[in-house]
C-alpha cells in the first residue's frame, strides 16, 4: 500500500476554478484505483492544498501522477504550474 500525496498553491486568482475542477476528483481518482481520498487546505497558509489518498501499486501511482500533471486546466489553477504541483508516494517502513 502506497500513500500518495499532491501539494500546491493555488493562484488565488484563480481558486474558485480549481475548487470546481476538484468536485468529484474522489470518484475519479477511485476509478483509477485509489482510495481513502482527501483534500486540506493548510490553516497557517490559505492557498496550500494537499491531497492525499492510498493505492495499492506503484504503477497506479505512477499513471495517476502522469494524469494530474497532465491537466492543463489544473495546472493552470496552480501558482507555477504544473512544475510546483509535486506528487510523491510514500511507503510504510517496515520495523
Amino acid at each position: 500500500m502506497l500513500t500518495v500525496f499532491i501539494e500546491y498553491k493555488l493562484d488565488p486568482a484563480k481558486r474558485q476554478d480549481a475548487l470546481i475542477l476538484l468536485e468529484g476528483m474522489a470518484e475519479k481518482l477511485s476509478a483509477m484505483g485509489a482510495a481513502s481520498y482527501s483534500c486540506l487546505e493548510g490553516i497557517d497558509q490559505p492557498g496550500l492544498f494537499v491531497e492525499m489518498f492510498e493505492v495499492e501499486e506503484v504503477e497506479q501511482y505512477e499513471k495517476i501522477k502522469a494524469w494530474r500533471l497532465a491537466d492543463e486546466a489544473f495546472c493552470a489553477c496552480v501558482s507555477g504550474g504544473a512544475a510546483k504541483l509535486n506528487v510523491w508516494a510514500f511507503r510504510a517502513v517496515k520495523r
